[in-house]
């Protein structure tokens, strides 16, 4: 099926319909949870951002199969609210983190490792909500 084309007058021409995409040569997981109810949002927060940053990268698969980015992103209270206030449709989650690898098969022997089963996820039971679930997404 061919595309049509909009009629557009293009500000910037990098973005027209001829011109290549910027590819990015990286599959990124983005990975979206909840805080457990257990924990409160400050502890949810220095947990993530401390603890478990440093569990991920002490892998050795971590650094075994060259992970390309690890991104921590925490959505605080008062965020949900501005955005709220503002009329948006806010992602009910606490936070996202995202690695990125340069082939599958790396995020398959990062995921698979013993480190990995035996230090993140026994990790994530302390300030995750896991019965809501960890919703991944890859691209």
């Amino acid at each position: 099926m061919v595309h049509k084309t909009m009629d557009h007058e293009f500000s910037y021409p990098q973005f027209s319909w001829d011109e290549q995409e910027n590819y990015q040569p990286c599959i990124k997981l983005s990975f979206f949870f909840r805080k457990s109810p257990t924990v409160t949002d400050a502890f949810f927060q220095k947990h993530y951002n401390h603890i478990h940053s440093d569990l991920t990268v002490a892998c050795k698969k971590f650094h075994a199969v060259k992970i390309a980015r690890y991104v921590q992103l925490y959505q605080s209270p008062g965020l949900k609210g501005k955005l709220k206030e503002l009329g948006m449709d806010v992602l009910e989650y606490d936070a996202c983190s995202q690695i990125w690898v340069r082939k599958w098969e790396d995020w398959e022997a990062f995921a698979g490792s013993d480190e990995y089963r035996a230090a993140l996820m026994p990790d994530a039971e302390k300030f995750m909500n896991l019965e809501k679930g960890i919703q991944v997404m890859a691209g």
